[in-house]
């Protein structure tokens, strides 16, 4: 094993040196962000390239909680504004939830956060604007780099600096969810993570949403949009952290979608590591997303009035504006033909396989299409018509 090339307290003093500022907010970050520093040093096989852009990358949430909890302290009415009945995308992954909330952002009715606004969600003290300019140059960055280091991100999930985009970059700042253990083979956390309540993220996140409502003010009055499949089986705790949120949860055979997330967050991987970790990384999503299937349909069962849409992925696919406008009467939103038009542009600038077909199979993720079957069999049966 290498030499420990990440420290705990380094990191933290280094971020605190950077701001000047000393408070990370809530405490319950540490003991998560230490467990997976620990397994990045002895079980993620980073390669030794690797080492100065991860640490930048987590220097980048520890400045961005620094930031954050400094402008807590100096405008607290941002805890004073209320996340009304926010709209939540919580689906298995590779199901069009991504191109369904591009789509939605594109028709201009709702909230969405765009990749930058994520990725680095704090303001940046003494710039005009909270520093825009600067984090999203910072965003872009980080893309042109992500891409030039590991293409295949570009095939399963293009992330780009305007566009909206997922939770999972405001949820891994809170080091309490399954973000970091997609990313890198961390098998401590990820079994940490497995016996530990996640309240604390969302509870995060509440705040977080909060936060970029009362930065972009201009947009509050739509109702806020966020979308990742990590929120799927999560929906008692969305529902513990904000009020009254509604649902939409689109679906696929789970036989393509989870060969296919795999592909995917191997992508991710090869940002930092060479290690193919598939064999290791298959089984592991597939128990986990067939648990979140379960747990999703157990929340359902036992709360039969919460306001969920289901949407089927070949409609998505084929006829967004069809979709979208279902979307609209779900929640109840005028759908103008500014909102239709700003579909079909969008449509028009990103054709199916855009960057390239996705290629992916049970086998090539140490399983078979019957096993991912039986692992999604009551999901598969109770959604059939999808």
């Amino acid at each position: 094993r290498k030499m420990k090339q990440l420290d705990v307290e380094e990191l933290l003093q280094a971020a605190r040196e950077r701001t000047g500022l000393a408070d990370f907010g809530p405490d319950d970050f540490r003991e998560g962000f230490a467990l997976v520093v620990e397994d990045i040093n002895t079980e993620a096989q980073i390669r030794d390239a690797g080492w100065p852009p991860l640490r930048e990358r987590f220097l980048r949430m520890l400045v961005n909680r620094l930031r954050f909890a400094q402008d807590l302290k100096e405008h607290p009415e941002i805890l004073e504004g209320e996340v009304e009945s926010p709209v939540f995308i919580a689906s298995l992954p590779r199901t069009g939830s991504t191109n369904l909330q591009r789509m939605l952002g594109a028709s201009g009715g709702l909230q969405t956060p765009a990749y930058w606004m994520t990725l680095m969600f704090a303001r940046i003290p003494g710039l005009p604007d909270g520093g825009r300019d600067r984090r999203i140059q910072e965003c872009r960055d980080f893309e042109k780099r992500m891409y030039e280091t590991s293409p295949g991100i570009l095939i399963g999930h293009p992330m780009f600096t305007d566009e909206p985009e997922e939770d999972l970059w405001l949820l891994e700042a809170s080091f309490r969810h399954p973000i970091h253990g997609g990313m890198f083979h961390l098998p401590t956390y990820s079994a940490w993570l497995a016996r530990t309540d996640w309240t604390p993220a969302f509870r995060y996140l509440h705040m977080q949403i909060q936060y970029l409502r009362w930065q972009f003010g201009a947009e509050r009055s739509k109702p806020w949009l966020s979308k990742t499949p990590s929120h799927f089986g999560c929906e008692s705790l969305l529902c513990a952290a904000f009020k009254k949120p509604r649902f939409i949860v689109t679906h696929r055979d789970p036989v393509k979608c989870i060969p296919s997330i795999t592909t995917t967050s191997m992508a991710m991987r090869k940002l930092y590591s060479d290690y193919d970790s598939t064999p290791l990384l298959g089984p592991g999503l597939l128990g986990a997303f067939s648990a979140s299937a379960n747990q999703h349909m157990k929340w359902r069962d036992e709360n039969p009035d919460v306001d969920i849409l289901d949407l089927d992925f070949r409609d998505i696919a084929e006829d967004g504006v069809a979709t979208v406008r279902r979307v609209y009467e779900f929640l109840d939103l005028p759908f103008t033909a500014q909102a239709e038009q700003g579909i079909r542009d969008w449509e028009a600038r990103n054709p199916q396989d855009k960057h390239g077909k996705a290629t992916y199979s049970a086998a090539s993720m140490n399983s078979s299409d019957d096993e991912i079957r039986a692992a999604f069999a009551e999901y598969r049966r109770r959604f059939a018509d999808f």
